[in-house]
């Protein structure tokens, strides 16, 4: 483990969109919910701080080392508040099998082996393969044996904009969720996206992200429809994540973003949607 990463290990945790809505789930389970969540954000974090390929992928393989750990006989614990966090998770009922972390490890580890976007379809198998597996297990975390397709649609959501999100960390890393027909009628390539200078054309090229996005949070709103009550916990984060991508959409200048919505609105917006039982 290199200094940077014990470093932010000891750094405490921004409450994530997965972190609040856990504050929503029954208590039996939220701990565990929030050492899902949590453990997903650093992993998915991992390429917008690490810039060297290399020591991306050995931190990804540590990822993965210490996931076998929490299966082997006897399990192992690793001490590290991410994976204490993650144990509590994969030792609850319904929690998160190790093909199942693998597979999000390897999702996020493609970032490392340079990965690119080359169609809209590539963004949705990532965003399904992470954010949507991610809700996916927390729906069964709260209502083990009930499969609902909600959760899966919710979390599409959550990867398409999460993407969005980090777009100015990504641009500047070759790593933007622009697929290559989307920058080529936009007059760029990743290099010159890289460079931030020309945020019009950056903005245009993003346009048809965003409407994936859009139609994202339209299907998991139909997706909702007989939705198990026990289950809507795992889909309020798709709540905040709708709330961001209108914010994000805003933007004049894709890379230097406003301030998001502070605290106080995203717990509004849980409580509303708690409420209203709508995303």
């Amino acid at each position: 483990m290199s200094s940077e990463d014990n470093a932010s290990e000891g750094n405490e945790f921004r409450a994530s969109d997965g972190e609040l809505a856990a504050l929503f789930a029954p208590e039996a389970v939220r701990a565990a919910l929030i050492g899902l969540y949590r453990w997903h954000e650093e992993i998915a974090a991992l390429p917008l701080r690490i810039t060297e390929p290399m020591i991306g992928a050995m931190r990804i393989e540590w990822h993965r080392e210490a996931v076998e750990a929490l299966f082997a006989d006897p399990v192992i614990v690793r001490r590290n508040p991410v994976i204490e966090g993650l144990s509590l998770a994969v030792h609850h009922a319904g929690g998160p099998q190790q093909e199942e972390l693998n597979a999000i490890l390897d999702a996020h580890g493609a970032d490392f082996e340079g990965r690119r976007f080359e169609s809209l379809a590539d963004v949705t198998d990532h965003a399904a393969a992470a954010d949507g597996r991610i809700a996916r297990i927390a729906a069964r975390m709260l209502d083990p044996g009930n499969f609902h397709p909600g959760a899966a649609s919710a979390g599409l959501l959550c990867g398409r904009v999460r993407l969005l999100r980090q777009f100015p960390v990504r641009a500047g890393r070759q790593l933007a969720v622009i697929p290559d027909d989307a920058l080529s009628e936009a007059g760029l390539n990743a290099a010159r996206l890289a460079t931030g200078r020309e945020a019009d054309a950056a903005r245009a090229a993003l346009e048809p992200v965003y409407l994936a996005a859009h139609e994202a949070l339209i299907a998991a709103r139909a997706d909702m429809r007989g939705l198990p009550v026990a289950q809507f916990p795992a889909l309020l984060p798709a709540a905040l994540a709708a709330q961001c991508l209108k914010h994000v959409r805003r933007q004049r200048d894709p890379y230097r973003p406003s301030g998001e919505p502070g605290p106080m609105a995203r717990q509004v917006r849980l409580i509303w949607a708690s409420l209203t039982g709508r995303i």
